[in-house]
């Protein structure tokens, strides 16, 4: 007896997600929103001058390689003790002590040579409640977090901008969530 093509599965590329938690999965959800609909999350603050507020930008496309370099990055936060964690620039270090958008670092090494950003947030329980962080509670960040999740300059059909997305529960913090984007073509 021959197997039907839907009984065939396919050798996964390289760039594929095994896994994908349903924090993930929620995590990429308000993403999406905040990107396609920023109007939803409209910044808070006194000053929101540098706050970026497109009509909306395409969604990110989904990329395995970051969702990994993410969800290491939101593990290796679990095993820091707050302090270490809550310094600003301590946040988005390796084990190295590099920042993971410094050059020769996984972002990079995964061919996202032109653009590179990670938001990071620790301690709020759902995913809606970072994406919001990111979007709405950004001032003392210069909006850096909110405007990273809305770039979008130069686009062009072949100019996709790729995100991935992380979370880990445990550590001092209880819910780790990172968000690292790249691009792998453009101007810059």
């Amino acid at each position: 007896m021959t197997p039907r093509d839907a009984d065939i599965t396919p050798r996964p590329p390289d760039d594929l997600i095994l896994s994908f938690s349903f924090e993930q999965r929620e995590l990429r959800r308000f993403v999406t929103d905040a990107r396609t609909h920023p109007e939803n999350y409209p910044p808070l603050g006194n000053n929101t001058a540098e706050a970026t507020m497109p009509p909306g930008v395409p969604d990110f496309r989904l990329s395995g390689s970051l969702t990994n370099i993410a969800s290491a990055h939101s593990i290796l936060l679990t095993g820091r003790d707050k302090d270490w964690v809550n310094s600003d620039k301590n946040m988005h270090r390796g084990p190295d002590g590099s920042l993971d958008t410094d050059v020769g670092q996984p972002m990079e090494q995964a061919g996202y040579r032109t653009w590179r950003s990670e938001n990071v947030a620790v301690g709020f329980s759902t995913a809606e409640e970072a994406v919001r962080f990111w979007m709405q509670q950004d001032e003392a960040w210069h909006w850096e977090h909110r405007n990273a999740i809305l770039f979008d300059d130069w686009f062009t059909p072949d100019d996709i901008r790729d995100a991935g997305f992380g979370y880990a529960k445990g550590g001092p913090w209880t819910h780790y969530w990172t968000l690292d984007m790249g691009r792998k073509t453009g101007p810059f």
